[in-house]
């Protein structure tokens, strides 16, 4: 059957909940998802993590009207962690509002009433296997809804989670990555729950880098998206070359965007299917990824973790899509 002018018919878009703490590198993988066919974005939903709740929403709406996609609901999600001990936030990476410190405009639009976890109850609920939530964040979000409603566990299609640290060093400590170590007993609660997780983290995100040439030929396009992007980097750049974690100085890392990068094209990665508990007790390894990669105990694997990456595909995946992002 001829479907848009092609032989085969056009594949149904997966129907994406973005569960977010924009946060410099959750702009970058959110324009990346905005600009990609193959997703529908259906909502935006905040928790803290590199900024407060509060300041994430105001963010998240302004990445929305610059990418002219004001469509797209934002539910505001929760403010402290599981334990609901106090959170930690990321000032020293994405400045004290998360977005660098600049000067950009405040949205005209506002979030939902509703909150995002009875949103995410609601939504998952009533579309068994078929919404997928990205989390670029702490995992609170989830967890509440989860142990509210635990069917929304196994009734997800899946959940994309960036963050874990398995082979390589953490990013927070020497063993946990940011994201996990905000809130482990939150990830703790979605890594026992039951639903297929995808887990994207500095394994493979320590191997993407963009260059400067990608970087000019996305800011070229010069949307307000773009613009957005643009005025936003330097930030996030300036704190990974104080650190000494970029190949080249002029490189960036958006370490969100290869979680968005996996849903569109699975087949950037290379994966291992094995158990993974998060420790959430330990005084020097809280929040890490504990990887029973050899098989040594009795429990069946749970999380897809990616291990390798086509980094040359993967960031020319984000140039096209970014730029391509017409507001």
């Amino acid at each position: 059957m001829v479907a848009n002018g092609s032989i085969f018919p056009r594949v149904p878009a997966t129907r994406v909940i973005i569960d977010t703490d924009p946060g410099i590198d959750d702009t970058a993988a959110i324009l990346m998802g905005l600009g990609s066919q193959e997703l529908r974005v259906e909502a935006l939903t905040t928790v803290f993590g590199n900024a407060s709740v509060t300041q994430s929403t105001v963010n998240a709406l302004r990445l929305l009207e610059a990418s002219g996609r004001t469509d797209i609901p934002v539910y505001q999600g929760v403010s402290r962690c599981y334990n609901f001990t106090e959170p930690t936030y990321a000032a020293q990476v994405h400045g004290t509002d998360g977005f660098g410190d600049v000067a950009w405009p405040l949205p005209t639009t506002s979030a939902q009433r509703r909150h995002a976890v009875l949103e995410f109850i609601d939504r998952v609920l009533s579309a068994p296997g078929e919404i997928t939530v990205v989390a670029l964040g702490r995992l609170t979000n989830l967890a509440l809804a989860i142990s509210v409603e635990p069917q929304v566990a196994t009734a997800l299609r899946s959940v994309i989670v960036m963050g874990g640290a398995i082979r390589v060093p953490g990013n927070i400590t020497p063993v946990a990555s940011a994201n996990l170590w905000g809130d482990p007993e939150a990830a703790d609660v979605v890594y026992r729950s039951g639903p297929k997780i995808v887990q994207i983290g500095l394994d493979v995100c320590d191997q993407v880098e963009i260059s400067a040439v990608q970087q000019r030929r996305v800011w070229q396009a010069n949307t307000a998206a773009t613009q957005l992007l643009q005025t936003l980097t330097p930030c996030l750049q300036a704190s990974y070359r104080q650190r000494g974690l970029l190949r080249h100085p002029d490189n960036i890392r958006y370490n969100d965007v290869p979680a968005m990068a996996y849903i569109i094209d699975p087949s950037l990665f290379t994966c291992q299917d094995v158990h993974v508990r998060i420790e959430t007790q330990g005084q020097l390894t809280r929040g890490q990824t504990v990887a029973d990669l050899r098989g040594q105990g009795s429990a069946p694997p749970n999380v897809t973790v990616a291990f390798a990456v086509d980094a040359a595909r993967l960031t020319q995946l984000w140039v096209e899509r970014v730029g391509n992002l017409r507001c």
